[in-house]
């Protein structure tokens, strides 16, 4: 039997309280449960929050699986705790290497078809479906993943996409252009079929990490980071398969050819996203799900949204510059437009070589800075302060402008400001020494009493 969302808890409960916390009293749907998050985010702390009580609904929440690099880890089978950034990387280069094929398990196998409502039994407000942000069109759907078959092979596909709830049996289905998601329905609209899709909310946070992934078979890729074959059952109204040990599944179909609209929405960047933006609409044909199911949620305006598919991500940033850069230290994508790069500077004009190769790998990452190998990266603070005391501005910043910019920056798509539409002006800052002159020296703690001088002894409790 696979992994799934109660192993994760049962996993970062067991690390205790900087990776899991507990609501003690219920929440309303609308805005209580994302308060509580930004509040802990504001305190420094991204742990799952697991809501035993959500208001209107008899199902318990959890949100913030993805909140944090180190959950993240967990997710993949390590220990953030005992090891180091790039035996983390490490771990997921072998995952992606053992790619497995799904398995096919029998009904009565698969705890998602405990309980099923199908037709006009369909209520989609039996869910404990979140108003995260005062300004929102609505309730959305932000973690479940859909999958939907490619028209052409029937290979299915999986990405994580926006629903806005427009009904009892009716969702919106905000896609980005580039994504799979919008090929395949746009597909769909040049055949004049329908496009049957399954959206799974709750599964083990590796299932929920690979799904992010583009251009590959998502299937075999959560088989590779659960370290075993994905356990998929039939759909219980559509011909698209389903990870058995989910919690709650939610089948449909769109027309692919009729469009309707949503938002506003909170985003990752801090801002609503314009309203009535285009989007599909799901006729919603089945809901199945665990007889005690756990519904799961995430904040679309938290960095956890940024988050999600981090790890990857940032590995494949870090063996793309370091096959190129042997002396490179260390690669922070955490920033939210912005990637953070750390090396030894060997000869003059290489920090910005790397900063150039980071941004070409990365086109939605606007400002790209570049520091010493001294500098802790995943310390905004260390990154400021080299950008202040080591970047000489009118020699360190190389701008770029009309380079593909992300689909929700606002200033990227502000057409009045930058007359260019989707398009934005990247920028490499240049924050180390330089190699061919002296440098002050950085001043430092001693290192032989930093290590023997230990706060407790010499402070009161």
């Amino acid at each position: 039997m696979n992994p799934d969302l109660r192993t994760f808890l049962q996993a970062v409960r067991e690390t205790g309280p900087e990776n899991y916390v507990e609501v003690t009293k219920p929440l309303d749907p609308y805005l209580e449960v994302s308060i509580i998050q930004h509040k802990l985010a504001a305190e420094g702390r991204n742990p799952v929050i697991y809501c035993p009580e959500i208001k209107g609904s008899s199902l318990p929440l959890v949100t913030n699986m993805l909140g944090s690099f180190d959950l993240l880890a967990w997710g993949l089978g390590c220990d953030p705790r005992s090891m180091t950034r790039l035996e983390i990387y490490d771990v997921l280069r072998k995952k992606l290497a053992q790619r497995k094929d799904p398995v096919w398990v029998a009904e009565d196998e698969a705890p998602v078809k405990e309980k099923k409502f199908i037709g006009e039994a369909v209520d989609l407000s039996m869910l404990p479906i979140i108003h995260n942000s005062k300004l929102d069109a609505g309730k959305y759907i932000g973690a479940g993943f859909m999958i939907a078959r490619w028209p052409d092979t029937g290979v299915p596909n999986a990405g994580i996409y926006r629903h806005l709830v427009m009904g009892r049996n009716r969702l919106g289905c905000m896609i980005n252009p580039g994504n799979d998601g919008a090929y395949i329905a746009r597909r769909c609209a040049e055949l004049g079929r329908p496009m049957e899709i399954a959206l799974v909310i709750g599964h083990h946070s590796a299932v929920l990490q690979a799904s992010q992934a583009k251009g590959v078979v998502e299937f075999d890729l959560m088989g590779g980071y659960l370290g075993e074959s994905l356990e998929v059952v039939k759909g219980e109204t559509v011909d698209v398969p389903v990870p058995a040990q989910a919690e709650i599944v939610i089948e449909g179909t769109i027309d692919a050819a009729t469009m309707a609209t949503d938002g506003p929405y909170a985003e990752y960047l801090g801002y609503y996203g314009v309203g009535d933006k285009p989007c599909y609409v799901i006729d919603v044909t089945a809901i199945t799900m665990r007889r005690d199911a756990i519904y799961h949620h995430l904040d679309s305006a938290h960095i956890e949204h940024n988050l999600a598919p981090n790890v990857s991500a940032e590995m494949s940033m870090y063996d793309r510059l370091r096959s190129q850069f042997p002396t490179l230290k260390a690669v922070s994508t955490m920033g939210w437009l912005g990637t953070y790069v750390s090396l030894q500077q060997r000869v003059p004009g290489e920090a910005k070589q790397a900063g150039l190769v980071a941004v070409s790998t990365d086109n939605y990452g606007k400002t790209v800075v570049v520091v010493d190998d001294d500098i802790d990266i995943f310390n905004e603070r260390e990154v400021a302060w080299a950008i202040s005391t080591r970047m000489v501005a009118d020699q360190d910043l190389l701008i770029m402008p009309g380079v593909k910019g992300a689909h929700l920056d606002p200033v990227s798509y502000n057409e009045a400001r930058t007359g260019r539409g989707p398009m934005t002006t990247h920028l490499v800052i240049d924050a180390t020494r330089p190699v061919e002159k002296e440098f002050e020296t950085r001043i430092e703690p001693d290192p032989e009493l930093w290590q023997e001088m230990d706060l407790k002894d010499y402070l009161k409790p």
